[in-house]
């Protein structure tokens, strides 16, 4: 007697809600190229911006992030999270200085797309009135 076809849909022995090994790692491995490396990819841009600002304030972003965050406190430096969901545009942090009277030093945009599929980052410096865009890594291949 022959073996039964296993794309017979009366010889399946799973439910609708049960996949095989195999489709599980290929979701997964499609779900970190689609989803997961473009949003990890745009988080360091965004964390490339935050350290540029910090580094032109005296802080080495080299080092481990306790240390970094007592060179902040340190220096009187506090980085706030600015979100509006009216205006997605004018999300991103704000970098203050000053121990007692917060100085507004600079504005980091949150991570934007072009048309180009291009992740960019930009950076109000709000002494200087000049800004500046970091980035320009495609995020998908």
């Amino acid at each position: 007697m022959s073996k039964p076809d296993p794309l017979d849909p009366k010889a399946v022995k799973t439910t609708a809600f049960e996949i095989s090994e195999d489709e599980l790692e290929a979701r997964m491995k499609k779900q970190e190229e689609l989803h997961n490396e473009p949003v990890q990819k745009a988080v360091a841009i965004l964390e490339a911006a935050l350290c540029t600002v910090l580094t032109k304030l005296g802080v080495d972003c080299n080092l481990e992030d306790d240390v970094v965050k007592a060179q902040q406190e340190f220096l009187g430096i506090t980085i706030w999270e600015h979100t509006d969901e009216r205006s997605p545009q004018l999300n991103g942090f704000f970098v203050h200085v000053g121990h007692e009277n917060y100085t507004p030093f600079a504005w980091v945009g949150a991570a934007r797309i072009n048309h180009l599929g291009q992740c960019f980052c930009d950076i109000q410096w709000l002494q200087e009135d000049r800004m500046t865009e970091t980035g320009g890594i495609k995020l998908v291949q």
